[in-house]
């Protein structure tokens, strides 16, 4: 497999709490879609239908690589509890080991 060091991609959503994250994370860890998930209770504002609402959610950062992401994204929108939740996602530049490590664990044809 070749090795995509300078490749990593974060993927930032969001869940309505810690169990349907931690399920999420745990889906994505199974298929070999991420390389890692971190997760943290936080308080979103946000306009939904007209209205100001305000809701406590888990926030997940999800480090994969580009060869994954399309297969990550997919996977995102279709185990989400959301019916349109929150998909960011950014190019970074990890360490080599990390990036090495990162590639290792990714196998989106799994």
């Amino acid at each position: 497999m070749a090795h995509h060091h300078d490749a990593l991609r974060l993927v930032l959503t969001t869940e309505a709490d810690q169990q349907k994250a931690s399920a999420l994370a745990e889906q994505l860890i199974r298929r070999e879609l991420a390389a890692c998930v971190s997760f943290q209770a936080i308080q979103s504002c946000y306009r939904w239908e007209g209205r100001i609402e305000h809701a406590n959610e888990v926030q997940l950062l999800i480090k994969t690589t580009a060869p994954g992401l399309s297969a990550l994204l997919e996977a995102i929108q279709a185990l989400h509890s959301y019916d349109n939740p929150e998909i960011l996602h950014w190019q970074a530049q990890p360490s080599l080991a990390y990036g090495a490590w990162a590639a290792a664990s990714i196998n989106p044809d799994a």
